[in-house]
């Protein structure tokens, strides 16, 4: 069975998310992001496919590490794995107009319809876990780990 690893980046302001909207119709969104090649790390998949597709240039010390969803098919296994990092919402040039119309900073819940389902899976696990951790900071300074989803 051929094992598929991609690195998605979850970029966040406040309510907002980075999704870059794709050329095909109907509507979709996807987070950056791509596959892994044999002799990359995951975060080094991450840094390169994240600048092949839009302008924005990640260093190691900016994202963090926050999930990884497994989805087993019958013929092929994919492992997403999804870095976290706080960005302020500026405008961010495609590169790769073939493939997307452009990036935008949208609402969380306004893009998630339109995401596949792992990353809508991921997006609002963090959303949603932000908004427990918030209400357990006041109380007891509770911090939200990375986790790991099958």
């Amino acid at each position: 069975m051929k094992k598929l690893i991609k690195s998605r980046l979850i970029a966040v302001h406040k309510d907002q998310v980075l999704v870059l909207k794709k050329v095909e119709r109907p509507l979709r969104y996807t987070l950056p992001g791509g596959v892994k090649k044999k002799k990359e790390t995951e975060s080094e998949t991450l840094i390169r496919e994240v600048g092949e597709e839009i302008k924005l240039k990640l260093s190691h010390s900016q994202f963090n590490f926050y999930l990884s969803h497994i989805k087993k098919g019958k013929f092929q296994t994919v492992l997403k794995n999804y870095y976290l990092v706080q960005l302020k919402p500026k405008a961010i040039q495609v590169k790769e107009k073939h493939k997307f119309e452009e990036a935008l900073w949208l609402e969380w819940k306004e893009a998630l319809p339109f995401m596949d389902k792992m990353d809508r899976m991921a997006v609002r696990s963090y959303f949603k876990s932000l908004g427990r951790k918030l209400k357990k900071e006041k109380s007891n300074g509770y911090k939200v780990p990375p986790r790991l989803a099958m």
